[in-house]
Formats: C-alpha cells, structure tokens, sequence
C-alpha cells in the first residue's frame, strides 16, 4: 500500500492552518511549537516575494498566521465577491437552469417543479425536431417526382 511522505505531499495550508490555529487556541499547543512545525510547509519555503526565506522569518510568518487563524482560512476560502454576488440565496440551487427553461418555454414564471419544466422544454425540442425531420423528408420527396 502507497502511503505519501508528508514531507513530499504537504497538507494544503488551509487544513494545516485549520488544524494548528485550532489546537493552538482551544488545545493548549504552544505557539512556538506549533510555528516551528508550520514553518517547514512549502507555503511558507517558497514564497515569491522573499526568494530564500530563513527559518527565523517563517517561523514569524507561521506564527502570525496561527495567532490570527480564522481570519486568514475565511479570506483563503472566500470566493471572492462575484461569486458572493451571483449566488442567490432566496432561491434553490437550479435557479440557472428554472430561468433558462422558464426563458425557452416563454414563461413569465411557473409552479412546476424545474424537473417538469425540464421535462417540458425537452418534450418542446423532440416535438421541434420531428417536425423538421418531417418536413426536410416532405421536400425531398417533392423535389425527386
């Protein structure tokens, strides 16, 4: 059985931030052990501002971070605001598709579930192609006599 390395596959910074910041604050892990440990992540190795940063300097970094934990995951897991801003969250899920097929079938707004309108705009496209099916067949008929 494979088992990675974690030296060659760190955790993502948000779980190790998540996991240390937590037991940092709630369970009584010194602050100083648990920087040294969240130095050494490859966030931290490889920063593109300081090429070759010292150990001193990403123990500082870890340790700023771990003291402001909950802060830095919410702004590491934001979406960002227009992801927040097309997110409407007074209407379910599917609300893309419900205005795509309310839109397709002519609808102002419907009762119907999204699967019947689903159902319903389908039914409309096979009706559709059957009906052009019909009638490229019926030209070509005429045009052969």
């Amino acid at each position: 059985m494979y088992t990675p390395n974690p030296r060659n596959h760190p955790p993502a910074l948000i779980e190790t931030l998540a996991v240390w910041g937590w037991a940092v604050a709630h369970g009584g892990i010194p602050l100083a052990y648990a920087a040294e440990i969240v130095a050494d992540h490859s966030c931290y190795r490889q920063r593109t501002d300081i090429p070759d940063p010292t150990e001193f300097e990403r123990r500082t970094w870890a340790a700023e971070d771990l003291t402001d934990w909950e802060n830095i995951l919410v702004r590491m897991a934001w979406p960002g605001d227009e992801a927040v801003d097309e997110e409407r969250w007074d209407q379910p899920g599917d609300w893309r598709m419900r205005e795509y097929l309310l839109n397709s079938l002519g609808l102002p707004d419907s009762c119907e579930s999204t699967d019947r309108l689903l159902l319903r705009h389908c039914d409309e496209r096979i009706a559709e192609c059957e009906r052009k099916i019909a009638e490229q067949s019926g030209t070509t008929g005429e045009e052969e006599q």
